[in-house]
């Protein structure tokens, strides 16, 4: 290396070292050196660039602070109360209609008026002595009581092993709050849903709040798979989805509970708000979101029309449609 050569090198080298000195001065300068400042020489038309840079690393958590399931758990101990007080009413262990009718189930006949005269004079004091005289015929509450109540053992232990599954871990992630009240939209649009298509029948269970949650799940650890970085925790969200699912197509095709009471209609409903609501409060991955100005924020917007509507809708048809014993 020639004499000019190695004189270039070491000016730069030095000027390299006296960067990383801290000045010694009596004069103050309100001026403060940005964290990656560069210095550029020029040496013979080409150039040579340091970066003073400092290295960094930020650990980010995607999720926030973790919550207590008390919602989850205030609710399993609430159903078996509510069990055991209705086999003191049942006074035995086989629980019938008419004791869920007393205790809150849902029974459209209960719920609004019989369309016909001749048939509210014949039936509306019989209804009245099994619906109770409150609110009478307007009970709208049993929109919301018979998530609360069950046909059974067999019933409340399969429900609440899946609704303490998804709903801890829903719980936990979004909120006591935020969980309570979509797990009583779930329940609510489940006991809408019956109470259109099976009008006739007496129906208690939380399965449809239980079907909201689990595609609220399924949806929730779908979209994280996306939104997470750390493979470890894909693969934990995986096992999960492994173990909600099969609750979800057993109970399409079997009779889990061995109830021999299936409603369908509920499960569609609770399942119907499940993915509406998910759609609201979800994290979505930017692939979805990228694709319109604003995606995040207009996909809330029409989930939460589509709820408002939803319910709208449902309630309309549901008073205008008429009802009668026979």
């Amino acid at each position: 290396m020639s004499t000019f050569t190695r004189a270039m090198w070491t000016k730069i080298r030095d000027g390299f070292e006296s960067s990383k000195r801290t000045p010694t001065s009596n004069t103050t300068s309100n001026t403060s050196v940005p964290p990656y400042a560069s210095r550029t020489y020029a040496f013979n038309g080409d150039v040579i660039m340091e970066l003073d840079r400092q290295e960094r690393v930020t650990h980010v958590s995607s999720s926030g602070p973790a919550h207590r399931p008390l919602f989850t758990v205030g609710v399993g101990v609430f159903d078996l109360l509510m069990l055991i007080i209705m086999y003191i009413v049942q006074r035995g262990t086989t629980l019938t209609s008419d004791t869920w009718i007393k205790m809150g189930g849902k029974y459209v006949p209960c719920m609004k008026a019989l369309t016909y005269k001749a048939e509210r004079d014949m039936y509306n004091s019989g209804l009245k002595s099994q619906c109770h005289a409150f609110l009478f015929p307007y009970q709208i509450y049993r929109f919301f009581t018979p998530m609360f109540l069950h046909g059974g053992v067999t019933h409340l232990l399969n429900n609440l092993v899946y609704q303490a599954l998804a709903g801890s871990l829903l719980e936990r992630k979004y909120g006591t709050k935020t969980f309570a009240i979509s797990y009583i939209l779930f329940g609510f649009s489940g006991n809408i849903m019956s109470a259109l298509v099976r009008p006739k029948t007496v129906s208690v269970g939380a399965s449809g709040a239980v079907y909201g949650l689990l595609f609220f799940c399924i949806i929730d650890n779908t979209l994280r798979i996306f939104t997470i970085k750390n493979l470890q925790d894909k693969i934990i969200q995986f096992l999960i989805m492994l173990l909600v699912i099969p609750y979800f197509v057993m109970s399409v095709f079997l009779d889990v509970d061995f109830s021999g009471r299936i409603d369908h209609a509920a499960h569609g409903g609770g399942a119907l708000m499940g993915i509406l609501v998910a759609i609201f409060l979800c994290e979505m991955p930017e692939f979805i979101t990228k694709r319109v100005p604003n995606g995040a924020r207009r996909i809330q917007f029409v989930a939460l029309v589509a709820i408002v509507g939803y319910f709208c809708i449902s309630l309309l048809v549901f008073y205008i449609k008429p009802i009668r014993m026979k």
